[in-house]
């Protein structure tokens, strides 16, 4: 009688140990690669929105700063000890920490002096041509030291430095993930007596970075406008 003997094949112990080990190691690589392509694609999105952010304010300045005759622009310089940004009951206010250094501020219009080296502000107080509503502008921190532009409206402005107080409602321009960095507004007489020129400068950054600052790619987002006044100035 004729015996059959079954062999049986398959993979050794050795054997599945490596194509485990070189599995694991390719997974490892293709993990590894994925990672750093979301941190790149997060990082780009991040810096696209900072520049989305800072674009369009220089847009909403441009057009109300060019469309506003020059008697009716004022600019001004308060600091973060005079004034800070702040969100109370879920609404962004501005916060007035010294009531007697804002007064001394707001005096005089930084752009009708003579010193050639005090022409330069953060918040600048604008009636469009037409209209006789003020639109005021300006660059606050709040009191971890981000910052914020804002915008506000009125109708019946008489004392500027009522223009950010506790009843105005203020808008806030750039994104909460976004940090203004710094943020000046240059006034410039070229001397024909009917235009102005300013020069604003803002830089941005935004706060959700998922890479390390050696990354190749700049954080900052950085923008200068010259906006004129386009001969709007009263004859």
């Amino acid at each position: 009688m004729k015996r059959n003997i079954l062999i049986y094949k398959g993979f050794s112990l050795v054997e599945m140990l490596l194509t485990i080990m070189i599995l694991s190691i390719v997974m490892l690589l293709v993990a590894t690669t994925l990672n750093t392509v979301i941190k790149a694609s997060n990082t780009a999105n991040s810096k696209n929105a900072a520049r989305s952010d800072i674009n369009y304010i220089m847009d909403v300045f441009n057009r109300s700063v060019s469309n506003t005759e020059l008697d009716d622009i004022y600019l001004y310089k308060p600091t973060q000890q005079d004034r800070e940004f702040s969100v109370s009951t879920g609404f962004p206010k501005i916060a007035t920490l010294n009531p007697s250094n804002i007064d001394d501020v707001y005096v005089n219009d930084i752009i009708s002096l003579n010193d050639p080296n005090n022409r330069s502000g953060n918040e600048i107080h604008v009636k469009i041509y037409g209209y006789p509503v003020w639109t005021c502008l300006g660059f606050f921190k709040d009191a971890d030291g981000y910052g914020y532009l804002v915008k506000t409206t009125n109708p019946n402005l008489t004392d500027h430095s009522s223009c950010f107080n506790d009843s105005a409602v203020i808008t806030v321009l750039n994104s909460f993930s976004i940090n203004v960095k710094d943020f000046n507004i240059q006034y410039v007489d070229i001397g024909d007596d009917k235009n102005s020129m300013f020069i604003i400068n803002s830089t941005m950054t935004p706060l959700f970075w998922p890479v390390s600052d050696s990354f190749p790619v700049t954080r900052d987002v950085s923008r200068q406008v010259v906006i004129s006044t386009e001969a709007l100035t009263r004859y």
